[in-house]
């Protein structure tokens, strides 16, 4: 990341005033301090040069003294003064809270900002946040608070490059952080390390390294679980040179521009982008008749779901179906779930006078309902559920997607089953589902869904609907009988080959993959 950055000893970094955002205990500082001080000899600096060369910060004050301890040692083996050695540490470290210092006109800003959930932000000092930084809300996680800061805090030409999770590249709670970037900066590498141990411990935050503003292109590159610091070499020639090389342990490509409007970023190689533009073409998902949505949410899943179906009244039992519940890509032939309902079929909530059992039932887990943020706003309401159940998606014929799933497995639900909130549903008045299915689980679709979406550990994709959303499909009038017959035979047996094959059919031969 120093050498991407052009941080290196052979040029005289005296006049660089570099930031490091979260020094912790000094991972990134006693690299950043040892290359500061060969630059020093080779360009015959003195000490008092130096002393704006590096700004650092944490919070922690522990982490504050280790890092000075270790600058101070390095200095020391570079022959430093001892009081001149002072003077610097306390002078490059502070402890402060960076995202609240205003820092400016800083050249380069480098580090691995802290991973913090939104959940684990005390709330006063998340509204101070949120009042400083146009990308954060209370749903963002703190690293892309760092972000925007980092980036506000470089001069004019200054490049910032951090390693951090890359889950705002294409979720929901990046979108600001996206608009602000394209709008402002220009992303010039995403080098995503999901698969690889980028750390000295093993962490599961999906890191990857960015730099930003350096270049006029975007470069993207992924490590294989092979890539390790024998690669790293071959790395840095190909982000930094002309050529666009591979590897064993890392592929790459350069990256179109991205879109203005915050929308999730495509990281995949050029065919599937090629392939993208071209189904472009194309009306939207839901443009060519798909409705959709995500199952029930209850808030308290441990009330509303039983595996009791005479748990209370039988016209207050709904079949509800769960992820787990799934047999071989088929729901079950019998429910192992109920959802106990607390809806008319108007909208309105059932009178529990009219429902002894149910009342019963719900006054004796009253105050697991009431503690919930739903209940609090209305406490009238204290035992409804999150949303409000659709009495039509019961039997309504839909199509469901598995919120985490290895691959792209839609599933047909002939209008048993209720979906949980783990679930995504797709409904049609235009489609038969069978034929939709048969696109949505073909090669084509299923490489969009791993270029926008947001990816787990093990590869694990996430099918949710802002993903689904930005599917393309050709309206199902326009597609041949012959081929629709294959999508639907393919949905059916579950043959991805043929799906494939049919589906670049559908499309038409020149959107193949």
């Amino acid at each position: 990341m120093l050498d991407l950055s052009g941080y290196t000893s052979d040029k005289d970094l005296s006049s660089v005033r570099l930031l490091e955002p979260s020094c912790g205990q000094g991972a990134f500082l006693s690299q950043i301090v040892e290359r500061l001080c060969e630059s020093a000899r080779t360009f015959d600096r003195p000490p008092g040069d130096l002393l704006e060369s590096i700004t650092a910060f944490d919070i922690d004050s522990g982490s504050v003294e280790k890092s000075r301890l270790l600058a101070s040692k390095i200095l020391e083996s570079h022959d430093w003064d001892p009081v001149d050695a002072e003077a610097a540490v306390n002078r490059w470290i502070c402890q402060s809270d960076f995202l609240l210092t205003n820092t400016k006109g800083c050249d380069l800003a480098i580090g691995n900002p802290p991973y913090v959930r939104s959940s684990n932000i005390p709330r006063d000092l998340r509204r101070r946040y949120i009042d400083a930084f146009e990308t954060l809300t209370f749903g963002t996680d703190l690293f892309v608070g760092f972000i925007e800061a980092g980036l506000k805090s470089l001069s004019p030409n200054g490049k910032l490059c951090y390693i951090c999770a890359d889950r705002w590249m294409q979720n929901s709670y990046g979108k600001k952080l996206r608009k602000f970037i394209v709008d402002n900066y220009h992303m010039d590498l995403i080098c995503r390390m999901h698969d690889t141990d980028a750390f000295e411990n093993k962490v599961g935050a999906y890191p990857a390294v960015i730099l930003v503003n350096g270049s006029s292109e975007t470069k993207y590159v992924n490590c294989s679980k092979q890539f390790s610091s024998k690669d790293a070499p071959a790395l840095y020639e190909s982000v930094c040179g002309s050529a666009i090389d591979a590897n064993g342990g890392f592929t790459m490509e350069v990256m179109p521009s991205f879109k203005k409007d915050g929308s999730p970023w495509t990281l995949a190689n050029r065919s599937v982008l090629d392939w993208m533009r071209r189904a472009e073409r194309f009306p939207a998902l839901e443009e060519s008749g798909v409705n959709m949505g995500i199952g029930v949410a209850t808030g308290e899943d441990e009330v509303f779901i039983t595996d009791n179906r005479n748990l209370v009244e039988s016209d207050v039992m709904i079949p509800l179906l769960c992820n787990g519940d799934m047999e071989h890509n088929l729901p079950p032939k019998s429910p192992s779930h109920w959802l106990v309902n607390p809806w008319n079929r108007d909208g309105t909530l059932v009178d529990l006078d009219r429902y002894p059992k149910l009342r019963s039932y719900f006054e004796s887990n009253r105050d697991s309902l009431e503690n919930r943020h739903v209940a609090r706003k209305n406490s009238q309401s204290w035992y409804r559920t999150i949303d409000k159940v659709k009495p039509w998606l019961e039997t309504s014929q839909k199509l469901l997607f598995s919120d985490m799933a290895l691959r792209s497995e839609p599933i047909l639900d002939n209008g048993r089953y209720y979906p949980h909130h783990n679930l995504y549903w797709m409904t049609s008045d235009t489609w038969n589902l069978e034929v939709l299915g048969g696109i949505l689980m073909a090669e084509q679709t299923e490489s969009v869904l791993d270029a926008i979406g947001v990816k787990m550990r093990g590869k694990t994709m996430r099918f949710q609907a802002q993903y689904l959303r930005m599917l393309h499909v050709p309206f199902q009038s326009d597609i041949d009988k012959s081929v629709q017959n294959d999508l639907k035979e393919a949905f059916c047996n579950r043959d991805r080959t043929l799906a494939t094959e049919a589906a670049a059919r559908a499309y038409g031969t020149e959107a193949a993959l």
